[in-house]
């Protein structure tokens, strides 16, 4: 009986089990039988400039009073610009949606615009399904009268690149540089009560020269940008962080003790990675920025370390301190050094992958300059170890001398590192040798002038051409942003696209579609440099 009732156990159990797994392989077909109704998935919305006024492309007689975008969808549009051919811009954050239809933007020009070409920038975020938000830009030209040429070199020329900023601009980052350098080196190398109290008699100067150079930057930009308030001003990063800066530096400039205001003075010196080319859609990134930032605190804590090593030496005794802290000073600038070759060979790299595009560019050619008085401290640098290795009063004195020498060939450094803010680094890889394609019997000439990232011409020719209802040139690269544009007419098959699409420091082809007016298109496709143009597709 035992063994009968643990054999029904045991068919039971089979029995179960087998409908366990009969249960699997029918359920599912039960359900097929009675499907429920499937649910829709809401399709992808794209989003695109559907119309505008002035049209892409366009040649107007006369300034247009207003610039009217529309969009396929409405997205939040953060920022959107009216520029010339020179970057000058005529409506940085004046724009308005249209109540009754939110996927119009309205901007108009600050003044009215004088015979040329200009560009329409935007800038904004949509939703996306995963619930990021997903970047959505573009751009458009259209010119009043005619066309206006394209700056030399893809951009303004070495001293017009100079602007109002410079001077400014070099004081502030002499002055974040000295303060945060300077309190390290009496923080964690000086560690003397009587070298604090020194350094606080430089402090008061530094900080003042520092907070009044942010602002007379703050109002120069201000000046530059006429069009926009100053709220507006200091909603972008050109205008909060010097406002930032300067209220900082006002506000540690009671404070006299120097541990409660490094933190401050490192916050400040990272806040410039915001501004420059490192935090830019057309160079930077997070790698850039991260790059950056180690570049300037390096750079900070040897030029800072340095300054304060000469301005601090005690008026006896000038000896000792030179061979004591100069020694430890040494090892810190040991350290900062290679920080600073290495963070500034990767932005260059990061920048400008082109050796052609970097040595042809007044950006090129002021990190060279800089590069070469870099080297020239290193060797001092070097040499400055040696004799304060073998100590001495003579190998001291030496010492002291060739340090001035090192603190000027830092100032120039630091003069050629601010100036490089406002110059355009040159990054493509499209050639300019005149490049042509025949396809379907049709003959495309293409031309870039001038060969350079920034602004220049994209000119094209077509032979044994139907005619033509528009020509749109697209520039692929291996970034998301692929700007695509309607050429100029110009008449006679020639037709032309003029601004600033070549921004991007990757590989870009440039593929030009020219559509008949029966509908049909023909697309060409230019290769970038290092590549063989077929004359055939």
């Amino acid at each position: 009986m035992v063994v009968a009732r643990k054999g029904m156990q045991y068919a039971g159990l089979i029995c179960l089990l087998l409908l366990s797994i009969t249960g699997v392989f029918i359920g599912p077909a039960s359900v097929a039988a009675n499907p429920e109704p499937e649910k829709t998935v809401p399709a992808k919305k794209e989003y695109s400039l559907a119309e505008s006024s002035p049209k892409d492309g366009s040649l107007l007689d006369a300034s247009p009073k207003e610039v009217r975008l529309i969009f396929n969808e409405p997205f939040n549009i953060e920022y959107t610009t009216i520029f010339d051919n020179r970057n000058r811009e005529y409506s940085t954050g004046r724009f308005t949606v249209n109540p009754n239809d939110p996927r119009q933007v309205i901007l108009k020009p600050a003044r009215e615009l004088a015979p040329g070409t200009y560009g329409v920038e935007w800038y904004g975020k949509a939703p996306v399904s995963n619930g990021k938000a997903k970047e959505i830009k573009g751009q458009l030209y259209f010119a009043v009268q005619s066309l206006s040429p394209p700056p030399k070199s893809g951009g303004a020329g070495l001293l017009e690149q100079l602007s109002g900023e410079t001077l400014p601009g070099w004081i502030a980052f002499f002055g974040m540089l000295v303060s945060f350098g300077g309190t390290l080196f009496v923080q964690f190398i000086a560690r003397n009560n009587d070298v604090h109290k020194r350094w606080q008699y430089w402090q008061i100067p530094i900080y003042f020269l520092t907070a009044t150079a942010v602002m007379i930057l703050f109002f120069v930009r201000k000046s530059a940008l006429p069009e926009i308030s100053i709220n507006e001003l200091a909603g972008l990063h050109i205008g909060w962080v010097p406002l930032v800066q300067f209220l900082v530096f006002a506000l540690i400039f009671g404070i006299t003790y120097t541990r409660w205001t490094l933190p401050f003075l490192g916050a400040m010196l990272a806040l410039n990675t915001l501004v420059g080319h490192s935090n830019s859609s057309e160079y930077g990134g997070w790698l850039a920025m991260m790059m950056n930032t180690l570049h300037l605190f390096a750079l900070a804590i040897w030029f800072g370390g340095l300054f304060a090593l000469l301005v601090l030496a005690p008026k006896e005794g000038k000896g000792a301190w030179f061979k004591e802290k100069g020694a430890v000073f040494s090892r810190w600038a040991l350290i900062s050094m290679p920080v600073i070759v290495l963070t500034g060979i990767g932005m260059t790299i990061e920048y400008i992958p082109s050796w052609n595009d970097f040595i042809g560019s007044a950006w090129g050619i002021s990190v060279l300059a800089k590069s070469g008085l870099v080297i020239a401290i290193i060797l001092l640098g070097y040499m400055q170890m040696h004799y304060i290795k073998k100590g001495g009063e003579k190998g001291t004195v030496w010492f002291a001398r060739r340090t001035k020498w090192e603190l000027w060939l830092g100032m120039a450094t630091l003069l050629v590192a601010a100036a490089l803010v406002n110059f355009i680094p040159l990054a493509s890889g499209i050639t300019n040798s005149p490049a042509q394609l025949t396809k379907e019997g049709v003959t495309a000439h293409m031309a870039v002038s001038p060969f350079v990232s920034g602004f220049n011409d994209v000119n094209i020719r077509f032979e044994n051409a139907p005619p033509l209802r528009d020509v749109y040139v697209r520039f692929v690269g291996s970034s998301e942003y692929t700007p695509v544009n309607r050429a100029f007419d110009l008449g006679e098959g020639r037709y032309r696209i003029s601004g600033d699409q070549l921004r991007s420091p990757s590989t870009t082809y440039i593929r030009v579609e020219a559509i008949a007016q029966d509908g049909h298109t023909i697309v060409f496709t230019f290769p970038p440099r290092g590549e063989a143009v077929s004359n055939t597709q």
